[in-house]
């Protein structure tokens, strides 16, 4: 995984020179999500670690699969911002499929961690449950809402599709979210337990 983390640390300087460039181009929205959001959620699992809680109980693997989830989110991210949602292809729906899988995957470890904290260790139905209904509103019904009034006050073109009706995009990614936040329970539900017998120490 040395490979893996000098590619990630890489990664988060390009996101930075990328940034600079929307600066210079006078992008200011993207500019500052690349220069100051992505590399603080890029640089988040790491801080994280450094909570005695977590270091104290589970090994740097816990660190290396967030980091790898963390990533696609940002190559799905960057995908939107370097122009693919604007090709004649449906990237939009598979994008909120799979970024609606990975945050309920995330949210199930973060819950998972936080209630066995005080020793409590959760069952696999009550993480699935808390990441499907946390999941659904948050990243599904809620997410849209913040797409059309980003758009409305930052000019930017996230609830934007050029090739669907507003209506129907709005609708397709509420489909597809859903889909992909069922989908990351189910994965949640199954593996949660083996994930936490690899990460702890």
């Amino acid at each position: 995984m040395e490979f893996f983390r000098r590619i990630y640390d890489l990664l988060i300087l390009i996101v930075i020179i990328l940034g600079i460039i929307k600066l210079f181009q006078a992008e200011y929205y993207l500019a500052f999500t690349w220069i100051i959001l992505v590399p603080l959620l890029m640089l988040l699992p790491r801080n994280l670690y450094k909570i005695n809680f977590i270091k104290n109980n589970y090994n740097h693997k816990l660190v290396d699969t967030f980091e790898i989830l963390v990533l696609i989110i940002l190559i799905t991210s960057a995908g939107f911002t370097l122009g693919l949602k604007d090709i004649n292809i449906d990237f939009d729906s598979f994008f909120h499929f799979l970024n609606s899988v990975i945050y309920t995957i995330i949210t199930g470890i973060i819950y998972y961690i936080i209630r066995a904290r005080n020793y409590i260790i959760p069952s696999r139905l009550e993480v699935t449950l808390f990441t499907f209904v946390f999941n659904l509103v948050l990243a599904v019904i809620l997410w849209e809402k913040f797409q059309y009034f980003n758009d409305q006050i930052f000019g930017t073109k996230m609830f934007y599709d050029e090739f669907q009706n507003i209506k129907l995009d709005s609708f397709l990614d509420q489909v597809f979210g859903s889909i992909g936040t069922i989908t990351g329970s189910a994965i949640a539900y199954n593996k949660i337990e083996s994930w936490f017998k690899i990460w702890r120490k």
